[in-house]
């Protein structure tokens, strides 16, 4: 899924291709695409985040 981050001084989203997203402690923490390499950012320099939501062990069953 691609993500798009705003960090607090920046105003260009730095975009990845990330196959999870998830937090840990104080880091925002991403599983890159290739399932092997995971990148992590602190939280305190992330404005802002923009992905798509899938569905994942936490989901509501969809209403039919």
């Amino acid at each position: 899924m691609k993500v798009e981050i705003i960090f607090k001084d920046s105003s260009t989203p730095k975009t990845l291709d990330a196959y999870s997203v998830y937090t840990k402690g104080g880091l925002l923490c991403f599983m890159l695409s290739d399932r092997k390499t995971l990148v992590k950012y602190p939280l305190c320099n992330v404005f802002s985040i923009v992905h798509e939501h899938r569905k994942h062990g936490g989901s509501s069953p969809e209403e039919v």
